[in-house]
């Protein structure tokens, strides 16, 4: 079917190559004769085939474009093919942590991460969360629990129960500091001064990943990557694997 423009400019064209309506044609399209109804077709249909490259173009370009990230040994993406959830998991990385200071930062996390690793299950609470009576079966479905430290994290019931759960479970964990204290972070002495005592040798001396969180992009890749390699290695895909250069 001919789009309707094509189909006002063949009518224009055929109007303007009658000698009987050499006024109207004038009068309706503003041409004298069919060559100028012709040229200006002829510009019209190169004009709409040009932006409806563009339309084409520009979305595949950005995708092209976009970075993930890729093994330093092969140059691949490092999901894109094998096992990477084990069975009975469901996501990746489970993000644990408080509303009040580090909400903002873990949705960067999310968002990120699934930019920079295509296929990668995250488990962030205003997108998975069904039942809070559930915490303990949504980190029993994770392979991986990032417990973002930031002020009033370790005083939190529920982050409690979830970091709790995963150290009964033997899940492994990737710690992320929040050291900036205008966006609720603090030293890791004062973060650990709020963690119950029973739990900070599991937490701060087990010599699980960490990293600091960074806001400059730059700074903040060297995190994501960390999270990245910690959780790409309790795949079952990398299993065995000591360290992933990404």
């Amino acid at each position: 079917m001919r789009p309707p423009w094509r189909l006002a400019s063949g009518v224009a064209v055929q109007l303007c190559d009658s000698t009987m309506y050499e006024d109207m044609c004038y009068t309706l399209v503003g041409f004298k004769s069919s060559l100028g109804a012709t040229t200006f077709v002829v510009a019209l249909t190169a004009t709409m085939l040009a932006v409806s490259l563009v339309i084409i173009l520009v979305p595949a370009v950005s995708a092209a474009r976009a970075k993930t990230m890729r093994l330093v040994s092969s140059k691949r993406e490092p999901m894109r093919d094998g096992i990477t959830l084990a069975d009975g998991q469901q996501w990746h990385l489970f993000l644990s942590h408080v509303w009040s200071t580090g909400q903002d930062a873990v949705a960067v996390i999310k968002n990120e991460l699934q930019q920079f690793l295509p296929g990668c299950e995250i488990f962030l609470d205003i997108d998975d969360l069904k039942n809070i009576g559930e915490l303990e079966a949504y980190i029993g479905r994770s392979q991986v629990v990032l417990c973002f430290l930031s002020r009033g994290y370790l005083r939190s019931t529920n982050c409690l129960r979830e970091v709790r759960a995963a150290l009964a479970m033997g899940k492994p964990l990737v710690l992320v500091h929040e050291a900036d204290p205008d966006k609720g972070g603090g030293t890791l002495a004062e973060l650990r001064s709020e963690c119950p005592e029973e739990l900070q040798a599991a937490i701060f001396d087990a010599g699980w990943p960490m990293t600091v969180w960074h806001r400059i992009e730059a700074f903040q890749h060297v995190s994501l990557k960390v999270i990245a390699e910690a959780l790409l290695l309790k795949t079952p895909k990398y299993a065995g694997e000591n360290e992933l250069p990404l």
